[in-house]
């Protein structure tokens, strides 16, 4: 299948299954590491946005089990943005964004910060940083060779940028900040809530090293948080999966609405980037002669010399320099502008 007209993949945890999984007409992307099921779901009339179940297999897995390499390899493959969607503890009060409340009337003020002990309404988090305190999961690519990729900004701050304006003009409610990912598959003892609610603001399992591949890949990944409970010891009740589940169902119809509007931002965005990529094509092709044209289009880079390209979308960058070479007149789909996370490898490696 070509993944030519999609705009946006979404990788869903519990509760987004019924997208890539139940009922959905699915096929498979085969990887180095396995292989992947997805669906498609039509947005407009040319554009598209790929569904990625997190936890796909026989049965549900585990968290410490995702097979992540494979997800983000077959992401690569589709070479679109993620949205991940991921759902979290809270550990300390959090200030909500300026809409959050309207409308309610009496009391509204008060409902400007979403506190452990007076959770309700299971509102969003859009994480800007993480903190990692898993233990034995495969976290990198590069198994063979020393690769330091930069993770300054761990999550597409343009990505995250649009996600954000999304929810504000959907006048949903999110925060942002740390999060933290533990192991699992066991939920967090209140003496490791304690320690964690000192350097991070929620916790969960599935967001690391997702990120991490993402960011190895040269992806541009951003993650919608559903908070769907207080983290262990900071309410009157025990953490149970029931719980976590239905946070994830009151909050369904938000998310959906979520990446229907980012899929159509991010076509927006696509569409005015290739007609002012077209512009400019022409305007160099008027400026050359039609041999140097062609023999610029069909530059080939030498095996084995130290220049690499990386692939994985409709534009090959060429790592150690800012030349790129397109593969057509439309521009990437996989970055975003002003984005850096093709960049986040440059001089990663010894």
């Amino acid at each position: 299948m070509s993944f030519q007209n999609v705009v946006l993949t979404v990788i869903g945890g519990v509760g987004y299954g019924i997208l890539s999984e139940d009922g959905a007409q699915l096929q498979k992307i085969r990887t180095p590491y396995g292989s992947v099921s997805y669906s498609t779901l039509q947005i407009g009339p040319t554009s598209e946005v790929v569904f990625i179940s997190r936890h796909q297999g026989i049965r549900h897995v585990p968290p410490h089990n995702i097979n992540f390499k494979a997800l983000i390899k077959a992401a690569q493959k589709i070479g679109a943005p993620i949205l991940a969607v991921n759902s979290v503890g809270l550990m300390r009060d959090l200030p909500l964004s300026e809409n959050f409340g309207k409308g309610r009337g009496k009391g509204r003020g008060k409902e400007s910060h979403v506190t452990p002990e007076t959770f309700s309404d299971y509102p969003f988090f859009v994480p800007n940083d993480f903190i990692d305190f898993t233990k034995n999961r495969a976290g990198t690519f590069y198994d063979n060779e020393t690769v330091h990729v930069d993770m300054t900004d761990p999550y597409c701050t343009d990505m995250r940028g649009l996600l954000r304006a999304v929810l504000s003009e959907q006048k949903i409610s999110y925060s942002e900040g740390i999060y933290l990912c533990t192991e699992g598959p066991r939920f967090e003892t209140k003496a490791e809530i304690l320690m964690f609610l000192k350097f991070a603001d929620v916790v969960g399992m599935t967001g690391v090293p997702e990120v991490v591949l993402a960011k190895e890949a040269g992806l541009c990944y951003a993650s919608l948080c559903v908070i769907t409970n207080p983290a262990a010891g900071l309410s009157q009740n025990m953490v149970t999966v029931d719980e976590v589940k239905i946070g994830v169902e009151k909050a369904q119809k938000n998310v959906f609405a979520i990446i229907s509007n980012l899929a159509h931002v991010l076509e927006a965005r696509i569409s005015e980037s290739s007609k002012r990529s077209s512009k400019s094509f022409s305007k160099k092709i008027s400026g050359s002669s039609s041999e140097k044209v062609a023999e610029s289009l069909s530059t080939k880079v030498v095996e084995g010399s130290s220049t690499k390209v990386v692939e994985g979308s409709s534009t090959k960058i060429v790592e150690g320099s800012s030349t790129k070479i397109s593969k057509s007149s439309s521009n990437s789909k996989n970055t975003v502008e002003k984005c850096r996370c093709k960049k986040a490898i440059d001089g990663g490696k010894l």
